[in-house]
This record gives C-alpha cells, sequence and structure tokens, in this order.
C-alpha cells in the first residue's frame, strides 16, 4: 500500500515529503483533502528527472520520473519535527492517519496544502470527532 509522509516544523523550508519512505525532491504542490463524506484528494505536482512538471495521485497513480535524494534532516532534527504519514490504496476504508507514530482515530478530515514559490501555502488541518460528538480541528504542524 502507497505511503506519503510528510516531515516538517510547519516552515516550508524545514518540510520534508516522502513517498514509500524515500525523500522527494523537486515537489511544487502537495494537496491531501481526504474527508468522511468521500473526498479523497492526494494530489503532488514535482518536476520530474526529465524536467518535466507531473500531477498524480500520489496513492494511485505511478509517479513517472520521481526525483529522490537523501534524507534533508538528520535523526536530531527530525525529532524535532511532526511526522504526518498517510498509507492507503486510494480508498477511505483502507486509509491509515498515523502522527508521530500514533495511529489517528476519530478523523473527520485532514488537509494539507503545501505549496512552493510563486505562490506560498502552507495549510496542514485534521479535524476529530469527539466521543461526545463534537469537531475538535487542530493544525498539524
Amino acid at each position: 500500500m502507497p505511503e506519503i509522509s510528510i516531515e516538517s516544523n510547519g516552515r516550508l523550508d524545514n518540510t520534508a515529503i516522502y513517498y514509500n519512505g524515500e525523500q522527494v525532491s523537486g515537489v511544487k504542490e502537495i494537496l491531501l483533502n481526504i474527508d468522511e463524506n468521500g473526498s479523497f484528494d492526494a494530489i503532488m505536482s514535482y518536476t520530474g528527472e526529465d524536467g518535466r512538471v507531473y500531477s498524480k495521485n500520489v496513492l494511485v497513480d505511478f509517479l513517472d520520473k520521481l526525483q529522490t535524494r537523501e534524507a534533508a534532516f538528520t535523526e536530531e532534527e527530525a525529532a524535532s519535527m511532526r511526522n504526518l504519514l498517510i498509507a492507503s490504496d486510494g480508498t477511505l476504508e483502507t486509509t491509515t492517519v498515523v502522527l508521530d507514530g500514533m495511529e489517528q482515530f476519530g478523523v473527520v478530515s485532514l488537509f494539507v496544502n503545501i505549496k512552493a514559490p510563486p505562490e506560498t501555502i502552507f495549510k496542514a488541518e485534521i479535524t476529530y470527532r469527539e466521543e461526545n460528538g463534537g469537531l475538535t480541528t487542530e493544525g498539524v504542524f
């Protein structure tokens, strides 16, 4: 089952994106929009090894010409960051959300949009359903 993970301290310059455990380079934008009502977007735009820009569903599509690199952060640096991991075959029923090594339960929605220049966007929120039925939204990073 494919995995996408984002390691960050909430700043674009301190963010790394991993696909199946390998750090990806050339990422232009990532959009994760998953909710219990059936929304399931997991799109990544990236510059491939051939210099072309690709937009793919990271949990379903084959990622053509994906560029990888050595890990940007040391283990010490990574320990001070949050890590969000999504494992899925592209269906809500098989999706697992893990935050800092702990599987998350009661997730109603997950929204992550990280975009590099020219327009910089860094938004990451997760909404939980509490035992009393109320909803709580928290920032991820």
